[in-house]
């Protein structure tokens, strides 16, 4: 084999398995790639503080006015409005550990997050995989609202999760997935008040046990499948 069959022999050897290292999202984004057509940033965060603020205080600098015709009077009214938020706010600041899609500036990010409940479920972690987008003036950063995914890392300081399902993949979805053996014996989800089928829908067995009312994770994926899986699913109409 003379010197130049070699090389580009080993040019495309190279570029065969660099390419084999991403997964193909439907949208045809790789894992660890960006795209402006979509607005999402996702990483793995780790948490510098969370601040409850009021979303409502700065209000009369928001109000729209219009006039109509009274259908009483005849006069013409001024109708003011006025939006509240209903939801708790709060104001985020993280380290960012590894970006994971759509890459951050800078190594922290601050970001707004609403939840309807309280405090944001991802403020229980110190260390959580998050996602972004950047509101429509290109101000700020806030949360996608209640979706965020635990994290952990093995001794080669590869980072992994398990996939939390909507009940709304398909079979051949789930099927299409793979991962490794870890059970999540501190992850548990109550399920005492569902249906089997619905059971199998959010907590199908392929990834989860049954185990005293709860369904426990038992079966990791590593960062590129996640982000594959969130880009094919969650975020597929970003």
């Amino acid at each position: 084999m003379n010197s130049k069959i070699f090389l580009s022999v080993l040019i495309l050897i190279i570029f065969t398995a660099c390419k084999s290292a991403y997964i193909n999202s439907s949208k045809n984004i790789m894992h660890g790639g960006a795209s402006k057509s979509v607005n999402l940033y996702a990483f793995v965060g780790k948490k510098i503080s969370i601040t409850e603020f009021d979303p409502n205080e700065n209000n009369d600098l928001n109000k729209t006015f219009r006039y109509e015709v009274d259908e009483e009077t005849g006069d013409s009214v001024k109708v003011i409005s006025k939006r509240d938020i209903m939801d708790g706010a709060f104001k985020c600041k993280y380290q960012v550990l590894r970006k994971m899609f759509n890459y951050l500036d800078s190594d922290t990010i601050e970001f707004i997050a609403y939840d309807h409940y309280g405090t944001p479920g991802f403020a229980e972690k110190d260390s959580v995989i998050l996602y972004l987008s950047k509101s429509k003036d290109g101000s700020h950063y806030f949360h996608q609202k209640y979706q965020y995914d635990q994290v952990y890392r093995n001794r080669k300081g590869n980072y992994y999760s398990y996939p939390k399902f909507s009940g709304n993949e398909s079979p051949e979805t789930i099927k299409g997935m793979t991962g490794f053996d870890k059970t999540f014996s501190d992850e548990k989800y109550d399920v005492s008040q569902l249906n089997p089928d619905v059971i199998k829908m959010y907590y199908p067995p392929k990834f989860y046990k049954i185990e005293n009312n709860f369904a426990i994770p038992i079966k990791a994926i590593y960062l590129n499948r996640l982000t594959n899986y969130r880009l094919s699913t969650t975020f597929k109409d970003l």
